[in-house]
């Protein structure tokens, strides 16, 4: 159990306001953190990770205390039981990528590289470096490499944004099965209704830094329309331009622009 108490200011896409988050994980649920881009989903990921410090709150995991601002205890990110997944992978670029798992890995667990080696499907380029490998190949070696030290708490942060639809479900495969198999408590931060579909089992919806929506996965409205996987705005013809798996959609209106990526359209 993860209980998750955390206030602070932070500036938001519809301008200042206060950060004030409630909230308790079950020990093994997948649970994702969903809202529109600026309303403080990474900012409650690097909060639990110790990245950044609240101005007021309490992380209790377990019969642990991570944070507790009133008693003034404030664990450091590396006496967390934290994996941490982010959006570019970040991994080390001189490092194999046996060498990027096992750095995270504890001293002597040479079998549990091993084991998330397999199990991540990256073993037939174990001794490759990042540069060679596609985008969800340096996701997987990632994965792996947050889950060597089997957390407590298992962070993703957009895991799936930069790839395409093949390696996004390929990943989703790998994280599910690796989700029911290591039974991590993990939080999940993405734009698309497809990943939280297929993975969360609850659904916690941010806006401007408050829970305003927190259901299961069966009670989320049926999606509708078409999901945004590319938007840009045509220089020479002043229009905004969105993709879709199907389509291609333009407009000048300017309203278009508070579209992002991962959204539900329907365009008539």
């Amino acid at each position: 159990m993860i209980d998750i108490a955390l206030t602070m200011p932070r500036l938001f896409s519809e301008g200042t306001g206060l950060l004030d988050l409630q909230l308790t994980l079950e020990t093994g649920s997948l649970t994702a953190l969903t809202g529109p881009s600026g309303s403080g989903k990474t900012t409650v990921l690097r909060l639990l990770a110790g990245l950044d410090k609240p101005t007021q709150g309490r992380i209790a995991v377990d019969d642990a205390t991570w944070l507790d601002t009133a008693q003034h205890i404030s664990l450091p990110p590396q006496q967390r039981s934290v994996g941490y997944v982010f959006q570019d992978s970040a991994l080390f670029p001189n490092l194999t990528v046996r060498g990027n798992v096992a750095y995270a890995a504890p001293a002597g667990q040479a079998k549990r590289v091993d084991e998330l080696i397999d199990a991540t499907g990256i073993r037939p380029f174990a001794d490759q470096k990042p540069a060679r490998l596609s985008g969800g190949q340096r996701q997987r070696v990632a994965l792996a490499r947050a889950l060597v030290r089997r957390p407590q708490l298992l962070l993703l942060d957009e895991p799936f944004a930069a790839l395409d639809a093949d390696s996004s479900q390929s990943l989703r495969t790998v994280l599910l099965d690796l989700h029911r198999q290591w039974g991590t408590t993990t939080l999940l931060v993405s734009h698309y209704d497809a990943d939280v579909r297929a993975l969360a089992d609850r659904v916690v919806h941010l806006q401007q830094g408050r829970v305003v929506r927190d259901t299961t996965v069966a009670n989320l409205p049926a999606p509708s329309g078409e999901r945004i996987e590319r938007i840009t705005f045509d220089e020479s013809t002043r229009q905004w331009v969105i993709d879709t798996a199907t389509s291609q959609f333009r407009s000048s209106n300017p309203d278009w622009q508070r579209f992002s990526v991962g959204d539900q359209i329907r365009i008539q």
